[in-house]
């Protein structure tokens, strides 16, 4: 608990610090400024998470059986528009992982999007972000690069992503990750 709430003071804090980004080079302090301004000017979003597809060609039958796909959480988060209706995310969820723990991911988002029909459209993107979760490091937190998929309507988004097979053995990897994701603003 006592990492969990320093993980939250932590992210509460970033904001802050991040508006200072002139001194992280051309690169870095780019990426730091989009996210920094994403924070700053952002609508604020409301994450529902949802549900965790554990590839059954990776685990055993009684692996599965013990996983928990009932991925349920919640989030908050912040986002920019631009002209091409596009978007930078930054957000923070905490939600039940594949061994009914807690996990904490906070990061950034870019999804390019492309109209559908109607109000519907489908986007792809990435995020990069911190993970916190009990089974790996002991709640250490660590970095993460993963693609994004939406698809949204209106305000309403359903977002998910593929946390891949990395290393060998059995039961463990290729996991899909989905959550939703509402535009409050």
């Amino acid at each position: 608990m006592k990492k969990l709430l320093a993980l939250l003071c932590l992210v509460a804090a970033l904001p802050a610090y991040a508006i200072d980004c002139g001194n992280m080079g051309e690169w870095l302090g780019s990426g730091c400024q989009r996210i920094a301004d994403t924070y700053e000017q952002g609508s604020p979003d409301l994450y529902l998470s949802g549900y965790a597809w554990h590839d059954p060609n990776t685990y055993t039958d009684e692996k599965l059986d013990e996983l928990n796909s009932k991925a349920w959480g919640l989030g908050f988060g912040k986002h920019v528009t631009d002209a091409d209706g596009n978007q930078d995310i930054v957000y923070g969820m905490i939600f039940s992982d594949s061994h009914k723990d807690p996990q904490i991911n906070v990061g950034y988002g870019r999804i390019w999007y492309w109209n559908v029909v109607g109000p519907m459209s489908a986007g792809l993107g990435y995020t990069v972000g911190l993970v916190s979760r009990q089974d790996i490091y002991g709640g250490i937190p660590f970095p993460i690069a993963l693609p994004l998929v939406s698809i949204k309507a209106d305000r309403v988004s359903l977002m998910g992503t593929f946390i891949p097979k990395l290393g060998g053995g059995l039961n463990h990897g290729n996991v899909a990750f989905f959550f939703g994701r509402v535009e409050l603003q």
